[in-house]
């Protein structure tokens, strides 16, 4: 499995807290069936200190060597939608891209979505960068209106779901939310989000499960496989489905489902 959203880096952000944890992130990751991280520490989020893209592959090289490499570690950042987006957008060896790819991580606040963002969407686009949206299921505004995921995606942007909310760990909400996302068809991925080795752990294999309950396995499996290592190599998103408005605002249970290219 490939993991796109991990604060594995130590003393980076409010994830781990030291080399040690990090590196018993790694190994509780390899024990799940993780084999590769991407390092997504939080970029432009008004509270923790953006790292250079020298220091991220120091870590990363640290990290990596005091796990004794029992798991691969790639670059990028959690951005969160800000002006900075568009001048990292013009250095060609920008932090904010997935592994280098054309690919980055968006994080919007928790409560609220920005005014005009199916504009920024296409701006992100237009700047030859594909949006995969952190955690929608998490976000107010969308629990609450998730059609507008829907537009998001049918303008380019891709979702990726924590694998706490679909474990239940961020409460009935976001678990209602990632529910319908995966019965709809408008997830992409699923990654664990996470921050520590004792709470918020580097695991998939439960999100999985959940998944494929929902889902079904192919469907489970794209999400933390296929997708993902399309994604770190800068391919084309091999798993998407039509997505069904009808089974994201509640009004039926069960879907056929297809993938397609896009």
């Amino acid at each position: 499995m490939v993991d796109i959203h991990c604060h594995i880096l130590p003393e980076t952000d409010d994830g781990a807290t030291s080399l040690e944890e990090s590196v018993a992130m790694c190994r509780a990751a390899a024990a799940d069936g993780i084999k590769t991280i991407v390092a997504t520490p939080h970029m432009f989020d008004g509270v923790h200190h953006a790292p250079d893209r020298q220091t991220i592959r120091r870590k990363i090289a640290q990290v990596m060597d005091a796990a004794g490499n029992c798991v691969e570690i790639v670059p990028g950042g959690e951005v969160r939608y800000s002006y900075e987006i568009f001048q990292e957008a013009e250095d060609p060896n920008t932090r904010i891209r997935l592994n280098g790819s054309s690919y980055m991580l968006l994080e919007f606040p928790f409560q609220s979505l920005p005014p005009n963002i199916e504009m920024t969407i296409f701006q992100i686009l237009n700047a030859g960068i594909t949006p995969v949206i952190a955690h929608p299921e998490r976000n107010k505004r969308i629990q609450q209106n998730p059609k507008l995921l829907v537009d998001l995606i049918e303008r380019g942007a891709f979702a990726q779901l924590d694998a706490g909310s679909l474990t239940k760990s961020f409460g009935p909400e976001a678990y209602q939310s990632a529910k319908r996302m995966v019965e709809a068809g408008v997830a992409h991925f699923i990654a664990t989000d996470a921050h520590h080795q004792d709470r918020r752990r580097p695991l998939l294999s439960a999100a999985v499960a959940a998944a494929t309950d929902i889902g079904g396995e192919e469907y489970a499996r794209a999400m933390v496989e296929e997708n993902p290592a399309a994604l770190i190599r800068d391919r084309a998103i091999p798993y998407q489905l039509d997505p069904d408005v009808d089974a994201l605002l509640g009004r039926r249970k069960k879907k056929s489902w297809f993938a397609f290219w896009r």
